[in-house]
């Protein structure tokens, strides 16, 4: 049974936890505002806030695409549609929505209400960047979107003077028109333990499910599932001896937004926009992105640069561990034995005077996977030199990879010629091949092009 508080009244269901969360909004529990469009994640019209408990007593609310949010992963949680907002009188979002003329069919317009809520409940310093960042799922067809950015850029004018402190956002945004007030009484009414993650050898592990309910739907509806968003032991973020440990169950906006990331990773919270839109890095884990496998996950590609190894435990809770360059063994073929999952990702703290440097190649900035994409980290000595490198690159072949052979590229600036020489490298090791994201001509090309860039974002007066 699925226990869960749907906008103001408490649901105990019994339906598949495989259904989408769509699908039970829409056509079991008959609310129509939330929009059925792309059924990928890609449009934002399906948008909900799910709020779950967190261990000191509140309540945490992400906006998620409930096209692809199976109902057994909001087992204890507060589900809020833009019903649960209310009609009368609007809440300040929808106010400046009518007041900006940031609506015209209103197809997208709930999940855009949504999408903005949450980032008032959610952002750490409300401003408008971080509003702009969670409305990145939101497509609109026919408003164009300066009016609902003058919008977001109201709402963050309006809340400007409120008390960020998380312990008082909710009763801030309730004294300020953003929420209902029967929010407030939501955290007690959670207070009712959330049945932990169980599941036999041949159970299907669920992480954020963002990728798995887009290719395999119907499996989910006749598996057996594990959701480890309930594993609070894999939900952490924390530095250990020089390394940075990530959890099994840590979404990528979390580990994005975190301290330890910000504080000696800066350039992953502006890289990691790239990977998807904030409706899913809610949901979509580090983990998952390794595990799918992708020859070009934006994620994967970045940890293989960072030197990322891998804890990985099987259903007796006997662990070992790999490193990630390791753990793929072809095309979608990866070193997990049924029944393990990956528990844990660590890798180093960069050293004093490291350079970091993402690239990728997609049709759109946003929201799009990537045709090839690359990460680069490279350490130098007190006099200039390379003593480390380490060079990742996606799409140009079947796995993701790890560019063999650039020892011979240590005790070198990295000029012009040093990345040149980079570029002539990558190219020797890469097998790319035609698919559908191009020719095996066009990702040479732009491998080769790619190495070209790491130089002219690290160093751009010697690569010039």
């Amino acid at each position: 049974m699925t226990n869960l508080i749907l906008n103001e009244k408490p649901i105990h269901t019994e339906e598949n936890p495989g259904l989408t969360l769509l699908e039970f909004v829409r056509d079991i529990s008959c609310l129509s505002g939330t929009k059925d469009a792309c059924r990928e994640g890609e449009c934002g019209a399906c948008t909900v806030l799910v709020g779950s408990r967190q261990a000191d007593g509140s309540v945490a609310y992400k906006a998620c695409a409930s096209c692809l949010l199976p109902l057994g992963d909001i087992d204890g949680c507060h589900v809020v549609t833009v019903e649960g907002l209310g009609a009368e009188p609007l809440t300040l979002v929808q106010r400046l929505i009518v007041e900006h003329s940031a609506s015209q069919c209103g197809f997208c317009t709930p999940g855009i209400v949504l999408s903005l809520t949450g980032f008032a409940l959610g952002s750490a310093t409300l401003s408008y960047e971080d509003a702009v960042n969670a409305l990145d799922g939101n497509i609109c067809r026919c408003t164009g979107y300066a009016s609902i950015r003058n919008a977001a850029r109201a709402l963050c004018e309006a809340l400007g003077k409120i008390d960020k402190a998380p312990g008082r956002r909710l009763e801030q945004l309730v004294a300020a028109g953003v929420l209902p007030r029967y929010f407030l009484s939501i955290p007690g009414r959670l207070a009712g333990q959330v049945a932990p993650a169980a599941g036999g050898k041949t159970a299907v592990l669920v992480a954020g499910g963002t990728d798995l309910l887009v290719q395999k739907p119907e499996q989910l509806l006749e598996s057996e599932l594990c959701f480890l968003s309930r594993r609070r032991d894999l939900d952490y973020v924390r530095e250990d001896k020089g390394l940075l440990r990530v959890g099994g169950a840590v979404t990528i906006e979390d580990f994005r937004n975190s301290a330890a990331v910000q504080r000696h990773f800066p350039a992953l919270t502006a890289d990691l926009l790239l990977h998807s839109s904030a409706i899913l890095r809610n949901k979509a884990t580090l983990a998952g992105n390794i595990v799918n496998a992708s020859p070009i996950g934006d994620a994967t590609i970045i940890l293989l640069a960072l030197g990322a190894n891998l804890t990985i435990t099987g259903e007796n809770g006997k662990k070992r561990e790999i490193p990630l360059d390791k753990f793929y063994l072809g095309y979608k073929k990866t070193d997990l034995a049924c029944g393990e999952l990956v528990s844990e990702i660590s890798f180093p703290l960069p050293p004093k005077g490291a350079r970091y440097n993402f690239e990728k190649v997609s049709n759109r900035t946003i929201l799009d996977i990537a045709a090839a994409n690359s990460a680069l980290l490279l350490a130098a000595g007190p006099d200039g030199a390379v003593t480390a490198l380490r060079v990742s690159a996606g799409g140009v072949g079947p796995v993701p990879m790890l560019l063999p052979g650039l020892e011979k590229l240590h005790g070198r600036k990295p000029d012009a010629a040093f990345f040149q020489d980079l570029a002539a490298a990558a190219l020797a090791a890469a097998k790319p091949i035609d698919d559908i994201r191009g020719s095996a001509e066009y990702k040479r090309l732009l491998l080769g092009q790619l190495m070209l860039a790491h130089g002219r974002a690290l160093a751009p007066a010697e690569a010039a």
